[in-house]
């Protein structure tokens, strides 16, 4: 489990300032740093209002804290920004907790509305769940007041091209919608009957007809686009905490048994959905967000819409997915080494080596695959494969070399009185060919006897026995106790086993190159598998958020058409359409093609020549894997 980061309070994320008399936002760098120390994912949630409404008192509930973020206790703002606290997940221990509190919406002391629009926008894009916290009641003055969900379109935009369905994708990507209504004061009844908190809300956002009519069409609009922007709604509604003003002015003072309980029970229903509802933070085609990733869309989409007035949810992920897979390979390639590197080389056979480094191989594939996404054309895929080639090289260059170093060591331990015995002529006399013989053969022995030599024992052995080859051919021909028979005998027996030592490393480099090439095919086959389960996981998510998106259209379908609207419920109807096509396209068995091609490509440049005797292989490699994935999961 990954370490959890605790924060004592919170601390500025993005900074409101001012730059030559103009507003401007700016990321705190701490808080980034802060955020680069949580690899868990994270639920972000964000709270949103007018200021002076009693929104940090929330974020503080569900922070687990009576006091932190500031509550103030007059009619100034006391949040200028974005504040950040991150706390451990109450009920899910693998998650990190993201809270943010915001700059109340229309201060007059701002005297510029576009600060506004802007944090309103950067809440929605950096959460799972969005609180719009308001007083009273949801009327048309509470609406009116949340108008910048209609201009919102204008801050953020999900692709970088001009697209005319855009409106209908925002749900798609956009956080759950939970209005928080405080110091409700009235009845949940409508027309005498009593109804939850949610139909409340949807009852408010029921439009007036005629649409035509400039009046209603003003109405309407919030209504619309908060119907259209928020698929998922929620609504609470809470009673004031305590009557006495005093006591209501500073409430991170009151003890809980001085609170009205109503508003309490209130409280803990509102952070149980919040913990059990909003879901970790994920960004366009199913990405986990961990905590620098946040902080790097933090940073990106502040600049956006600090500079160019608009942030794209295409190009940030875009932006993002490019540090992101250059670190995914950097990191995953650190793993390889730093593992080879602990590896006790020479290892006794190859076999030992090539399974030790595609075990390797596979934990930093992993690492890599975790990593990495929208890596679309497997560009860092490729490039991770190669780095690992590259490094596997070295290391088996390494364990050559070492395998060499060990043998050599081995020969001239055993044939120190053998040398000896060569210099000083001992084998130049009658019978001193079978003396050679006799003390070559202990040499041998006792070097095959010993363990460790590594890859290269036969080669070293036999760079060995071919050094001697001219001597032998003097000693046999000084060695008077043999007839001229015997010395071509003996002449033909050194020849005959130096070449039959010479083939037989040649079949063990050929056993070599095609244990390594089988190796190469296995490993591969191995990073398939890894992939499609990765394609598969975020597959099965898109598909979920496919089905949620269709459900949630098709409730505005209904609701649509019982206020007989049936313009709006034909609109929503078409983007049905455009969901469920592109449901079928996703899940149709083509989808794969591409990827079998591109699988081809990086193999054929990371592992040359494997791809003319086994490019059928990556593709029935593909079909299996999901063919197996679509009964476990589809």
């Amino acid at each position: 489990m990954e370490p959890v980061v605790k924060m004592d309070s919170p601390i500025c994320l993005i900074e409101n300032t001012e730059e030559k008399g103009r507003p401007k936002l700016v990321v705190n760098q701490e808080a980034i740093n802060i955020l680069a120390k949580i690899n868990q994912p994270v639920v972000v949630v964000s709270i949103v209002g007018l200021y002076r409404t009693g929104k940090s008192y929330l974020m503080n509930k569900l922070a687990g804290a009576q006091r932190g973020f500031a509550l103030g206790s007059t009619v100034q703002s006391k949040t200028k920004g974005i504040w950040m606290w991150c706390v451990p997940h109450p009920i899910k221990l693998d998650q990190t907790l993201v809270l943010l509190d915001t700059e109340g919406l229309g201060d007059v002391e701002k005297g510029d509305n576009k600060n506004d629009i802007w944090l309103f926008s950067l809440a929605v894009l950096l959460s799972s769940a969005l609180v719009y916290n308001s007083k009273g009641t949801i009327d048309q003055d509470a609406l009116d007041k949340l108008k910048l969900v209609g201009e919102i379109t204008e801050l953020i935009k999900v692709k970088s091209k001009d697209n005319e369905d855009e409106e209908g994708e925002y749900s798609r990507y956009f956080p759950i919608f939970i209005w928080a209504v405080r110091d409700f004061i009235l009845k949940l009844e409508i027309d005498g009957k009593l109804v939850s908190e949610d139909e409340y809300l949807e009852n408010a956002l029921k439009l007036k007809m005629p649409e035509k009519s400039l009046k209603n069409m003003e109405y309407n609009h919030p209504r619309n686009c908060l119907r259209m922007y928020f698929g998922k709604r929620k609504c609470f509604v809470f009673d004031l905490p305590t009557a006495d003003k005093e006591r209501l002015q500073a409430l991170e003072e009151v003890s809980e048994g001085e609170i009205n309980p109503n508003f309490l029970s209130q409280s803990q229903k509102f952070c149980d959905y919040v913990f059990q509802n909003s879901k970790v933070k994920r960004v366009k085609d199913a990405m986990i967000v961990t905590g620098p990733r946040l902080g790097e869309l933090a940073k990106i989409y502040t600049e956006a819409i600090t500079s160019s007035n608009f942030a794209c949810m295409e190009d940030a992920v875009l932006s993002l997915s490019e540090k992101e897979n250059k670190m995914a390979v950097q990191e995953a390639a650190q793993y390889y080494e730093d593992r080879m590197k602990e590896v006790v080389l020479p290892t006794e056979t190859l076999d030992q080596f090539l399974d030790l480094s595609k075990k390797i191989k596979n934990d930093a594939e992993k690492i890599f695959l975790k990593r990495s996404f929208k890596d679309e054309d497997r560009h860092f895929l490729g490039e991770f494969l190669e780095s690992i080639k590259n490094m596997k090289e070295v290391f088996s260059s390494a364990n050559e070399e070492k395998s060499r170093e060990r043998c050599k060591v081995l020969i001239e331990k055993y044939s120190t009185n053998f040398e000896k015995a060569l210099d000083e002529g001992v084998y130049l006399i009658p019978g001193g060919h079978a003396k050679y013989k006799e003390d070559l053969k202990a040499i041998l022995e006792a070097y095959k006897t010993e363990s460790g030599k590594g890859v290269k024992a036969e080669e070293v052995l036999q760079e060995f026995l071919k050094s001697k080859q001219r001597i032998e051919a003097l000693i046999i021909k000084e060695d008077n106790a043999l007839t001229q028979r015997e010395k071509e005998k003996e002449e033909e027996y050194s020849a005959k086993n130096l070449r039959e030592m010479e083939k037989k490393l040649q079949e063990l480099e050929e056993s070599q190159k095609k244990q390594n090439m089988e190796m190469e095919k296995a490993g591969f086959q191995e990073t398939i598998k890894q992939l499609m389960e990765k394609m598969s996981e975020e597959r099965k998510f898109m598909n979920q958020k496919l089905e949620e998106a269709i459900s949630e259209k098709s409730r505005e379908v209904q609701l649509y058409g019982q206020q007989g609207l049936q313009k709006h419920a034909n609109m929503y109807q078409e983007q049905i359409k455009d969901l469920q096509q592109e449901r079928k396209k996703q899940n149709d068995p083509t989808w794969y093609d591409p990827i079998v091609n591109t699988l081809k490509r990086v193999a054929s440049q990371v592992v040359p020549g494997i791809i003319s005797v086994w490019g059928d292989v990556v593709k029935q490699s593909v079909n299996d894997y999901w063919m197996d994935y679509e009964e476990d999961d589809f």
